[in-house]
């Protein structure tokens, strides 16, 4: 309350007695009014008291979102002394409620950062903010869906965005080529101005207001730039740089990892003309798993490694971990959409994103671990191809779902992946997953060739692999006519039987190690053995984590095949993948582990 005003002298001293009370009386009441009309004032000028908003945490048909119960969406303006009650009783399924770290100078550090689980009508989340600025929070199990923003006001509501003059230069060059960005920001209300460019590679933001950033591979590419007041005001401009070939011919793109792993597949690999067979392309990536925000302090032994294999209508996930929480039951393990630098991992990767996060659209290969922290071998099928968003594998914290504590990236990645089949027939096609019908008889082999579209592979690299089909004619019966004389009696020549056409795979048996082993170098083996046709050594295919291998020994009379590594294999664990191919086409594979604890 503004204090009343003092008067500018005390009055003359009264000298009467009567005539001082009379002053004093006075004086006491010209006090009295003048304060009853300040604290009027104040009132009448005071802002809005406090109050609070509601956000609920919805599961629907619609999918899985915040839903302010004013505003009917993720996003409130609020004033400086509100509170913020995040509810869970429209909620089918668990959430995370967690701040966002400020990712431009568009957004607040939240004073105390909320990280909290909820499971479905679970308490509610509330917040009072003090501070003007703007928050940001999600529910990093469905972040796309699951952000929200929270503008909070200064008190009296008022408040100017700031401004800027930026200048952004070159906007095009080869590579390797520098830009020079200046915002020249400014605010008019005379507050300090908090500068971001994000020069749109995925490396983290530069928060001055001159900044200058390299290209060193050529592409088009987003600069934004975000000024704020910190009160709410934001000023926001985007940029496009272009950046072309350098034009250095001599140096050639590297080549490690540059494609995934790649199996060529024939359904049925056999039949009679016209035969009508499905293709498709599997393929691999894999990645290592190590501990991961916050469970670098709190599980900092976690290692493991996962494996995706994507074919046509199948996906395969597996997944190995060591350095949990013992006998603990790991009720968040899900393959998301960003890798693990990348948002953390952002939210749940889905196979249909018009529908909402749920187990039957997501990836989880959960696993309860072993009294070491293990978790043995853990694998998920999923019957459909997962798409190019697949990309990393991240395990949650078993006692707070909202924490992450490790965190795979598979790779390398197949969001730019071109396919080429050649059917053998003089035929071509394209797509991972082609349909093909063969009109005549014949043994043929198609052969699928995978390039990237884009980046430095682009054109220069490529892999391909083959799979044989077989074809047999059709045989159409004779109907003799009816004879009106007894026909000539003759020898008839007799038909050869038709032979029945193989349709049973291999089989692949008796394979090791499987365990753990101390030798670097240990012996690798299986049988492999088919009752209808013969296995060759040559459509035997051996992979060590993910590479194929050479010096394979086959004895076809016993089905024995072996192989030992030339050097010594690292410590940990390593994943073989044996494919075999009969004559009559038929493929089987097999996968296992062991772990070398020299």
């Amino acid at each position: 309350m503004p204090r009343p005003s003092r008067p500018t002298r005390l009055l003359p001293v009264l000298l009467h007695p009567l005539r001082a009370a009379l002053a004093l009386a006075l004086l006491a009441a010209t006090l009295t009014v003048a304060a009853v009309a300040a604290t009027s004032t104040a009132t009448s000028s005071a802002a809005e008291p406090p109050r609070t908003w509601v956000v609920d945490a919805v599961d629907d048909s619609s999918g899985n979102r915040w839903d302010s119960v004013d505003t009917g969406g993720p996003v409130l303006t609020i004033r400086v002394g509100d509170t913020v009650e995040w509810q869970f009783d429209r909620a089918t399924m668990g959430h995370d409620l967690t701040s966002m770290a400020p990712a431009g100078a568009g957004e607040t550090a939240w004073p105390t950062a909320l990280q909290e689980y909820r499971d479905p009508n679970g308490a509610p989340v509330t917040y009072t903010f003090t501070q003007p600025g703007t928050y940001r929070y999600q529910c990093s199990l469905h972040a796309p869906s699951m952000t929200g923003t929270i503008v909070v006001l200064p008190a009296d509501g008022t408040n100017q965005s700031p401004t800027a003059a930026p200048v952004v230069d070159p906007l095009t060059g080869p590579a390797p080529h520098v830009v020079h960005a200046t915002a020249n920001a400014t605010d008019p209300d005379g507050d300090d101005t908090d500068v971001s460019w994000d020069f749109g590679t995925g490396k983290a933001p530069s928060y001055t207001d001159h900044a200058m950033f390299e290209y060193t591979t050529p592409g088009t590419y987003v600069v934004r730039l975000r000024v704020s007041d910190g009160k709410g005001g934001l000023y926001a401009q985007d940029f496009q740089v272009v950046v072309t070939d350098g034009g250095d011919p001599g140096t050639d793109p590297a080549t490690d990892d540059a494609l995934p792993t790649i199996d060529a597949l024939a359904a049925p690999a056999q039949g009679t003309a016209p035969a009508a067979v499905a293709f498709s392309t599997e393929v691999t990536t894999r990645g290592v798993l190590d501990a991961y925000s916050v469970g670098v302090d709190a599980y900092p032994d976690l290692a493991g490694e996962v494996e995706m294999v994507r074919s046509r209508g199948r996906t395969t996930t597996t997944l190995s971990v060591t350095g949990t929480k013992p006998s603990t039951a790991h009720n968040a393990v899900h393959v998301h959409e960003q890798a693990c630098d990348d948002s953390l991992g952002g939210a749940h990767f889905r196979f249909d994103t018009t529908q909402p996060f749920a187990e039957p659209n997501e990836i989880w290969p959960l696993f309860t671990s072993d009294a070491a922290g293990a978790s043995g071998p853990v694998e998920v099928v999923k019957p459909m191809r997962a798409g190019p968003k697949a990309v990393s594998v991240v395990v949650h914290d078993p006692d707070n779902s909202a924490r992450r504590i490790g965190c795979a990236d598979l790779s390398p990645s197949t969001a730019d992946l071109a396919y080429a089949w050649s059917f053998g027939d003089g035929t071509t096609g394209t797509g991972a997953d082609p349909d093909h019908t063969y009109a005549a008889p014949g043994t043929y082999t198609a052969t699928v060739t995978v390039t990237r579209t884009t980046g430095e592979h682009a054109g220069h690299l490529s892999v391909s692999d083959s799979v044989q089909v077989v074809v047999a004619g059709t045989t159409t019966p004779t109907i003799a006519p009816t004879p009106t004389i007894p026909p000539p009696t003759t020898t008839p020549t007799p038909t050869p039987p038709t032979p029945t056409a193989d349709a049973t795979p291999p089989r692949i048996t008796k394979v090791g190690p499987v365990r753990t082993v101390r030798s670097a170098r240990p012996v690798i083996k299986a049988r492999v053995r088919d009752a209808g046709s013969d296995v060759r050594r040559k459509a035997i295919v051996l992979r060590v984590d993910g590479r194929k291998v050479t010096g394979t020994s086959y004895d076809r009379e016993r089905g024995l095949l072996r192989w030992r590594p030339a050097t010594a294999l690292a410590r940990g664990t390593h994943v073989v993948r044996l494919v075999a191919t009969d004559t009559s086409g038929n493929r089987s594979s097999k996968r296992w582990t062991f772990t070398v604890v020299r």
